[in-house]
């Protein structure tokens, strides 16, 4: 899978049928190498579509992205953190209940994720410019798109049936990990970002 038409149909295929594109990502099998340069692309990548945001968002939205960016480097970090600690959730909560995923499939399919979500950013990022409402809207159709990417991804990482109870599973623990990375940010004083 090289081919731009081919991640572009995988793309596709991610909003159409998210278990049969996970089992695509997961059948890659790339080397754990690749994996990190992608996490670490994907959370570059972020931090720099937040900083073409915040020169078209609203005033509120805008100062609130500039204050993010004011460390850059410690921002792409933290963004790079939050998917990691996303694919250690995403991996050892599945496994607890019986799951059968391993940590290269988890970290491609959280990377692939966030990817997407940088796509979702760009036509946000132009909405703003078009009409902020809509991109307003974009941003909320972006947290249902990752909540439903995750449920299905994790569901075929570990071979799980029962999409509700993986749904709420994974509420559950992004409740629980998100309040246990907030408190660590706010103690060592890093600013934060949205992400899966």
């Amino acid at each position: 899978m090289n081919a731009p038409s081919d991640w572009l149909g995988l793309a596709r295929a991610s909003l159409l049928s998210p278990r049969a594109a996970a089992r695509v990502l997961l059948g890659l099998r790339l080397p754990l190498r690749r994996l990190w340069e992608l996490m670490a692309l994907v959370s570059v990548l972020t931090v720099l579509m937040l900083w073409v945001e915040a020169q078209v968002a609203d005033p509120q939205t805008a100062a609130l992205m500039t204050m993010i960016l004011d460390r850059p480097i410690l921002a792409a970090a933290v963004q790079f953190g939050l998917l990691l600690v996303t694919a250690l959730a995403l991996l050892g909560i599945g496994n607890m209940f019986g799951g059968k995923g391993d940590w290269p499939g988890a970290l491609a399919l959280v990377v692939w994720i966030q990817a997407l979500m940088l796509a979702l950013d760009v036509v946000q990022a132009v909405l703003y410019l078009v009409a902020p409402t809509l991109g307003e809207i974009a941003g909320l159709a972006g947290l249902a798109l990752q909540a439903w990417l995750l449920t299905h991804f994790a569901a075929e990482l570990h071979g799980f049936t029962n999409l509700w109870l993986v749904f709420f599973g994974l509420v559950i623990s992004a409740i629980l990990v998100g309040l246990g990375f907030a408190t660590l940010m706010m103690l060592i004083g890093a600013p934060f970002l949205g992400v899966a």
